[in-house]
């Protein structure tokens, strides 16, 4: 039952991203009449601008790669190479696969900001990222008596990433859902490799060990 329950999950979250990628955009009069009052809201609070500028900077490369590679370090020093690599591996491939969709989709930026629109537009990076790189390292690298507070709290600066760019007229309301939707793609076939594999099955085994102080050789996972 629950791998049917999370099978469907999947099913609708590649559903939203295809749905996001196929009928968003500039072609989607909705979106960009939402842009045009996003940018006259902006026109008309000029204190805005600058406060959306600094808060998207959590979903930039320095933050989320930072972020994540502290909690690999982490997890190298705990003796936990295999979450280590996992946890690696699922931020640098879902950043490689955002950069790889933006060229093949080809979506331009919204045209209202053109000096900030540096590249293409679906899905958005800052949205992906921070989703990937904050709730992977939530559900992966943090000890399970917080991760659950970890994990919404992952999933809310990364809702707030994805609004400040849409704020910032730097993206379309769909690019930034695509986003949120391919990071928790990623994150979940994550976590699914980890369980397969038996690195997160066996990380309750050794934070039990842990807590007895055992020897160190015996307070490594297998």
């Amino acid at each position: 039952m629950r791998n049917f329950f999370l099978t469907l999950i999947a099913l609708a979250l590649a559903a939203i991203f295809v749905a996001a990628g196929l009928m968003g955009g500039p072609g989607q009069n909705l979106e960009t009449s939402l842009m045009a009052r996003v940018a006259e809201i902006r026109a008309e609070r000029l204190g805005l601008a600058p406060v959306l500028a600094v808060v998207t900077q959590l979903g930039g490369a320095w933050v989320t790669l930072g972020v994540s590679g502290a909690a690999a370090l982490w997890l190298m020093l705990r003796r936990m190479p295999g979450l280590a690599l996992l946890l690696t591996t699922t931020v640098l491939v879902e950043r490689l696969m955002v950069d790889s969709l933006k060229e093949w989709i080809g979506r331009p930026r919204p045209p209202l900001e053109p000096a900030l629109s540096h590249s293409l537009a679906f899905p958005s990076g800052h949205s992906a990222n921070s989703m990937t790189a904050f709730l992977a390292t939530a559900l992966i690298a943090c000890p399970r008596p917080y991760r659950r507070q970890a994990a919404v709290a992952a999933v809310g600066i990364s809702l707030v990433v994805g609004l400040t760019r849409i704020g910032l007229g730097v993206h379309w309301p769909s690019d930034v859902v695509g986003g949120w939707a391919l990071g928790l793609l990623g994150v979940g076939a994550a976590l699914l490799i980890g369980e397969r594999s038996g690195l997160l099955r066996l990380e309750p085994q050794h934070e039990i060990v842990g807590r007895h102080r055992l020897p160190p050789s015996e307070d490594e996972p297998a």
